[in-house]
């Protein structure tokens, strides 16, 4: 019988490369990144344009040099899915191509350069992408590029004079490169916001963020209603129809709750068919009104084409009598009562 052949020892991985790594996290983000800037070929096009206009005044070198950059972020984007460690595939490709401007800030006047402002995008790019102590890295060794193409600079012929024009596209090339990459970070973060604190499935917030509303309401009211209510019989829904229909049970039911609230009343999922109300600023008997009308308005029409009921119970308090975790509790114990009474039904607690 054929003996299998072992497996080859995997190479450990060198220091540096566990460094560009870093944690699970950081090549998460990493790799989010990565497809929002592969996305998005603006950078490449707008300091592309700005070497293009400029090559009329410096020469046509600066072409070279351009298609130089074109070829290194090709390959970059080429390798960075096949590769074991994208995060050193990436950091090279960066640090070619603040070279790559180097170059060409030394070869156009050094200081005086329209190109100079452009080696901030690949650090800004850099700040997006890479983690921290990457960054950091980034930004020192740009700073020893770019004062090396300054130093350079001295030493070789004075470059051209170029028109405003050419200083201008380079600004507006500079604005719109740092305002993408500003975007993919805010929309990097209120995704990432918006999946911590978000229930995917029905869109309401979960539990994670009800003490930080909480809180707030205590600040902003005297009083605090709470509602705690869940789908009866809920169990047999699944276990009749199936956990899909189940799922649109929910979502209707969710999409109910938030058309019978007012703007400051939030609606949280705090487990599988519970819910909880929070409403700032209502007493005992406004909290008890609104729970009822969710009540009826849920019995009144089907959900997924399924008659359903919630039973619900309710609390009050001073907003700065009792912590959340003891309304939670009331509320609970209420909603208990309201279903061993029958169903489809808002108590009060004790």
């Amino acid at each position: 019988m054929a003996q299998p052949h072992p497996r080859p020892a995997r190479t450990p991985e060198s220091r540096t490369a566990r460094w560009l790594r870093g944690s699970a996290t950081d090549r998460l983000r990493y790799a989010d990144m990565s497809r929002r800037f592969r996305s998005a070929p603006w950078f490449g096009a707008a300091i592309g344009g700005t070497k293009v206009l400029a090559s009329f005044w410096y020469g046509p070198w600066l072409l070279v040099l351009l298609v130089l950059a074109a070829v290194t972020m090709r390959t970059a984007v080429a390798r960075s899915p096949r590769s074991r460690n994208p995060e050193a595939v990436g950091a090279t490709a960066f640090a070619a191509l603040q070279l790559n401007l180097a170059v060409s800030v030394a070869l156009t006047g050094g200081a005086g350069s329209a190109l100079l402002p452009l080696m901030t995008v690949p650090v800004f790019s850099q700040a997006v992408c890479l983690r921290p102590p990457v960054f950091r890295a980034g930004v020192v060794g740009s700073a020893l590029l770019a004062s090396a193409a300054v130093l350079a600079a001295e030493a070789l012929p004075a470059a051209p004079a170029v028109p405003p024009a050419v200083h201008l596209a380079a600004f507006l090339a500079l604005l719109g490169c740092l305002s993408l990459a500003a975007s993919f970070l805010a929309a990097a973060d209120l995704h990432a916001r918006d999946e911590a604190v978000a229930d995917p499935m029905t869109g309401l917030l979960n539990r994670l963020s009800l003490s930080a509303r909480f809180a707030e309401a205590q600040r902003e009211t005297t009083r605090i209603g709470v509602v705690m209510c869940d789908v009866d019989h809920f169990k047999r829904v699944n276990d009749t129809y199936g956990h899909d229909r189940g799922d649109r049970v929910l979502i209707e039911l969710a999409a109910r709750l938030r058309d019978n609230l007012r703007a400051t009343d939030v609606a949280y999922r705090v487990g599988g068919e519970e819910f909880v109300l929070l409403l700032p600023g209502r007493d005992a008997e406004a909290a008890m009104r609104v729970a009822e009308r969710v009540r009826r308005a849920v019995a009144a029409e089907p959900l997924a084409g399924l008659p359903v009921t919630v039973s619900a119970g309710v609390v009050a308090a001073a907003a700065d009598d009792e912590p959340l975790g003891d309304l939670l509790r009331r509320a609970d114990a209420a909603l208990y009562a309201a279903k061993a009474a029958g169903r489809d039904r808002v108590l009060p607690a004790a």
